[in-house]
């Protein structure tokens, strides 16, 4: 029997295929599949961390830190919790171009365009009566194991234009007994360091009010599940025993210190 060239054409293509797809499996169904990833590692949520499962106690007043002709910084909606305390930083500009695009906060140097330079953007710190204290000004990330009594801000979510911006932050743990000293300066705006207090007592039964909904569910590893818009953590142990520390004069380091 003679078989013509494009029928032993034919005959050959098939025998491939049947090389390649052996017992009728397709090609890629006869590459074996990946094995599959582990389960993520779940942790205990660090005690530094804020909650979710809590319905904060709110603390009445605002503090208005900074204001001038071309711009104001006040402290407010603070909310308590058992571990810590947030607050909301409200900053205005006078003058400014409300259009003008906003890549990054009033704490950021590349702010505005990047006109400003580290020393001239805006800078927040948190004194406690014992001496603690923590600012913008230096970053730090504790670890699952750091110090529980090391003072934490944690900046959160923001949003805002040229001439409006609100930002939330975290502090951690709540305050001793004795006022809690917020302190800020603007040399951009030539805002010298200036403080204002308020009653860490009344952080205190703020938190006694808040709600807790049930058990926090541990993070998983990597990232622990944040859904903040940026993430700035300082934090500060001082170096000196507490007896050591100047709580009556926050304006002399209350800024510039930051761990």
């Amino acid at each position: 029997m003679v078989t013509s060239p494009g029928r032993a054409g034919r005959l050959r293509m098939a025998d491939r295929r049947e090389q390649c797809q052996p017992d009728a499996m397709s090609f890629f169904d006869s590459i074996p599949a990946p094995p599959r990833p582990p389960e993520p590692v779940r942790r205990p949520r660090p005690a530094w961390e804020q909650p979710d499962a809590v319905i904060p106690g709110s603390v009445p007043g605002e503090l208005i830190l900074i204001r001038t002709g071309q711009v104001a910084v006040a402290i407010g909606s603070i909310r308590a919790y058992p571990n810590g305390f947030e607050f909301t930083a409200h900053v205005r500009t006078r003058g400014a171009d409300e259009d003008e695009p906003v890549r990054h906060g009033p704490f950021d140097r590349h702010a505005r365009r990047g006109k400003e330079t580290a020393s001239d953007v805006l800078r927040l710190g948190v004194l406690y009566a014992d001496g603690r204290r923590t600012a913008t000004t230096s970053h730090w990330w504790p670890g699952e194991d750091a110090d529980p009594g090391r003072l934490v801000l944690q900046q959160g979510g923001s949003g805002g234009n040229a001439r409006r911006w609100d930002g939330q932050f975290w502090v951690h743990p709540l305050p001793p007994e004795g006022p809690v000293t917020f302190v800020a300066s603007w040399p951009e705006y030539g805002a010298a360091e200036t403080g204002a207090e308020l009653d860490g007592q009344a952080i205190r039964e703020a938190a006694a009010r808040a709600v807790i909904l049930w058990p926090e569910e541990p993070e998983s590893e990597p990232g622990g599940g944040h859904a903040w818009s940026s993430h700035t953590i300082t934090a500060h142990k001082p170096d000196h025993p507490v007896s050591e520390a100047a709580p009556d004069q926050p304006g002399a380091e209350g800024a510039d210190a930051g761990g």
